[in-house]
């Protein structure tokens, strides 16, 4: 058979494997992917590349360290939602920055986090000022939390003593210039209806 014949059919096969292992790991954006997600990512990736350009001879061991590798993580996270020991593991624990309004030196060098980029954090979260704050989390994503003083947090409804009603699921009734039936359905209209306001 011809290389580029090879070729093509492994990364056609691959591709369509690929896309069958990637629907089995964790949903999650790539802002919220640990660090052992992306290795795993990518020594996915790596290893479907060097199968499908053949540069792994024997097709049976590529697909052997493709197996452990998208295996491992959903048997990993699987015993992660069993034992909080194994997912502190996988996934490290969060740590506190900031505790009733007092910067935690120490967490801060531990997560090796400057001063100025700490600072920077707290601004993209809408905390300008760091007496305003009452408690910091670092996520193990490395997403930083913050939580304002009771007297700096935005007025709620609830704040006020003001009951309002809760909203629905939005539904979309046009698509691509197509009616959808079942968007109407769930809010208890009809085509009459949306022909009329259109």
């Amino acid at each position: 058979m011809n290389t580029w014949l090879i070729i093509l059919v492994n990364s056609i096969s691959l591709f369509f494997l690929a896309l069958i292992i990637t629907r089995f790991m964790k949903k999650k954006t790539l802002s919220n992917v640990t660090p052992f997600d992306f290795i795993s990512y990518a020594v996915i990736a790596i290893i479907v590349t060097l199968i499908s350009l053949n540069i792994i001879n024997n097709i049976y061991f590529g697909l052997i360290a493709l197996a452990v590798w998208g295996l491992m993580p959903l048997i990993l996270d699987f015993a992660s939602m069993k034992s909080k020991w194994i997912y502190n593991m996988i996934n490290g624990k969060e740590r506190v920055l900031i505790k009733n309004g007092k910067v935690m030196e120490d967490n801060l060098s531990k997560e090796r986090i400057t001063g100025q980029e700490f600072l920077q954090e707290l601004r993209s979260k809408n905390a300008f000022n760091l007496a305003d704050v009452e408690f910091a989390v670092m996520e193990t994503t490395g997403d930083i939390n913050v939580s304002l003083k009771a007297d700096k947090k935005p007025v709620t409804s609830h704040d006020l003593g003001e009951k309002i009603a809760s909203k629905t699921e939005p539904q979309t009734v046009i698509l691509d210039g197509n009616m959808l039936n079942e968007g109407l359905t769930n809010i208890g209209l009809n085509e009459g209806w949306l022909k009329t306001q259109l």
